[in-house]
């Protein structure tokens, strides 16, 4: 599946947003407030020392567009003016900041620092949101580890998933956000500008918080170019690396010995399960400079950063399963209610008159030779309860599952100032997870048992041209790949060990235990069988112009989505019982008879050797009834399916 995303647009306004990037502008005033034309006002990286300059206009104005997240310093000069200068001016993503400068006079080599704060309120730009920055990403519990979460700290955001899953591997679960009343999974997620949003709605990747320098989360003001969303905008920042070497590293774990047991462990005697949690990480970044061959100061910058962690989680549930007897076909003990009194009666389906009235099985017990082998064999996968039930079909057994996870990430963004008017960015960000679900019978047949694979490649290139002081180029090219495997641990299950012929066998796309739907009993199987990767190539790029009191904005951005892989579907095939088949009448449930047990293991036997019309009645071996009613005949289909 294929979906192109092509926009234009054009503003005219005292607007900036280059999505990441942001900007700062001002007015450079003499003692008396009038304004100083000409001046020369120069901005610098703090961590890059990399440096702008422009000239104030008539009206004394100056501006900075296009500029990435960083702390600057600001300084302004004129001749018969001191040099203004005013340092740790921190700008994060797609703010714009009004930062006037006043000049005292004299000489030029003369300096004032000015260390007035900047305001916090952004007058320059109409696009509303909540910055969260990297001290917020570091200081506040985050159990998940996942920046796109701490979106909880901004109005109006409501996070509706399951709050189990917030770790890097839960793109489907932590995306379930809805933001200032936007659809739930209808938001816009951006890596340095560029899309990291599935045809679903999902963030792709979750990049690690060691990588991330700050997160703004966007909510119905944000610019035309940020579109494609119903809902919101997560606006990322990746950390870049400075001329000083920085990094960092932790590791912690959770370990069980304390933990409370819960409930259903406790009424079954288990005790508290081991389910340790371990998550380490570390990163590091600065210039890039290889002894003897280059030197990247001032110039080239990178940042690396990695994550991982190992989980054991425990779950519990109550299944109903049957009884030993019950797998051979003896309901002799199986009680409406309790451990005495009536018997939930099985009646024969061979014995359906024309007005619908059936017989019961002698003693309540299916007889051996009327056994299927395939229903049989599928009946024996049932494990033992682990206790009395209190009525027939009622829960029986206390089912635990200990699922290990594992996810691993890794990153790396390189910054480049190719000259003074053009800056360049690479990133790759590579996550890969393991992640099972539930195994709650331990068997081959175990409900809840499939295995989820994920791999997922991000790469981005960004391109920021400054060809003179009002006018800023920026073109970005970002692309995306998705995989999902998803498998069983039954996967390679040879369906004949059921009975099931060769031929049946052969024609199943997946060899895999086939999927067995019951009404009284808990199911077997599992139909978790598909690989599908998403995939999203973006293309973007815009032309901003300062020009007087306002700035014109025009670009174009390109979006190609696209989903492919296979659907397995129920490849070993999907089997449903209900007590239909033997309860007391075909045609309406009778309390007290039936069960979808006996309707998986009786075989149709009421033909005798010889009978002058075996081969009208005979389907592939299978012989039905003399006179079978119409309400029986999907469930002959079946058992023809069963026996090909």
């Amino acid at each position: 599946m294929y979906r192109w995303t092509l926009s234009f647009l054009l503003l005219a306004a005292s607007l900036f947003g280059q999505s990441f990037q942001g900007g700062i502008r001002g007015l450079v005033t003499d003692a008396g407030g009038g304004a100083v034309a000409g001046a020369k006002v120069s901005l610098v990286d703090e961590g890059t020392n990399s440096t702008r300059a422009t000239l104030t206009n008539e009206s004394g104005e100056y501006v900075f567009s296009g500029l990435v997240p960083a702390t600057y310093s600001v300084s302004a000069e004129s001749p018969s003016f001191k040099k203004s200068e005013r340092k740790g001016v921190s700008l994060g993503t797609q703010q714009f900041l009004t930062i006037d400068m006043k000049l005292e006079v004299g000489q030029v080599t003369e300096s004032v620092m000015v260390t007035e704060e900047v305001p916090v309120i952004e007058t320059a730009n109409a696009s509303a949101g909540q910055l969260i920055d990297r001290q917020k990403l570091i200081d506040l519990p985050n159990l998940g580890r996942n920046p796109f979460m701490m979106a909880k700290v901004a109005q109006n955001v409501v996070a509706v998933g399951n709050p189990r899953f917030n770790r890097m591997q839960d793109q489907s679960g932590s995306s379930q956000i809805s933001l200032a009343g936007g659809p739930v999974r209808g938001n816009n997620y951006l890596l340095d500008g560029i899309p990291i949003t599935d045809s679903v709605n999902r963030a792709v990747i979750i990049p690690t918080l060691e990588a991330v320098q700050e997160v703004k989360v966007q909510a119905n003001t944000y610019d035309a170019e940020m579109g494609r969303t119903g809902g919101g905008m997560f606006n990322t920042f990746l950390k870049s690396g400075t001329n000083s070497l920085h990094g960092s590293g932790f590791g912690y774990m959770r370990e069980t010995e304390w933990l409370a047991n819960n409930f259903f462990n406790n009424r079954a005697g288990r005790p508290v399960p081991n389910q340790p949690f371990k998550n380490y990480g570390a990163s590091i970044g600065g210039p890039i400079w290889i002894p003897k061959v280059y030197n990247g100061k001032d110039k080239t910058f990178f940042w690396l950063a990695g994550e991982a962690y190992r989980q054991i989680s425990s779950t519990s549930t109550e299944l109903s399963v049957p009884t030993a007897l019950e797998t051979r076909g003896d309901f002799s003990r199986s009680f409406v209610s309790g451990a005495s009194g009536p018997l939930q009666l099985i009646y024969d389906p061979l014995t359906t008159t024309a007005a619908g009235a059936r017989t019961p099985f002698a003693g309540n017990v299916i007889p051996g030779a009327r056994l299927n082998t395939i229903g049989s064999r599928i009946a024996s996968n049932y494990p033992a309860p682990t206790r009395e039930r209190t009525g027939y079909g009622t829960n029986n057994y206390s089912a635990a599952s200990s699922q290990y996870d594992r996810a691993d990430q890794f990153s790396a963004k390189v910054d480049h100032q190719i000259a003074s008017w053009w800056r360049a960015s690479a990133s790759y960000l590579h996550y890969g997870s393991r992640e099972p679900g539930e195994w709650w019978m331990n068997t081959i047949a175990s409900p809840g048992q499939w295995l989820l694979n994920r791999k997922v490649d991000a790469t981005a290139v960004s391109s920021i041209l400054t060809p003179n002081a009002t006018t800023v180029v920026t073109v970005r090219y970002g692309f995306n790949r998705f995989p999902n495997l998803n498998l069983t641990r039954s996967a390679g299950f040879d369906v004949t060990t059921l009975g099931f012929s060769p031929a049946y066998a052969s024609k199943i796309q997946t060899t895999t235990f086939p999927l067995i739907g019951m009404q009284n009993f808990s199911g077997l199987g599992t139909t978790n069988n598909n690989d599908q990767v998403f995939h999203s190539k973006n293309l973007m790029g815009s032309v901003a112009k300062f020009s007087g009191r306002h700035s014109f904005k025009m670009g174009a951005d390109y979006r190609r989505l696209h989903i492919d892989g296979i659907e397995f579907g129920d490849p070993a095939g999907n089997f449903g019982f209900n007590d239909g088949f033997t309860r007391e009448t075909p045609l309406r449930a009778t309390a007290g008879s039936g069960s979808d047990l006996a309707s998986l293991l009786p075989e149709l036997r009421d033909v005798p050797a010889g009978d002058e019309d075996v081969s009208v009645r005979r389907l592939h071996g299978l012989l039905l009834p003399r006179r079978l009613p119409r309400q029986l005949q999907a469930h002959a289909e079946l058992w023809r399916a069963l026996r090909i």
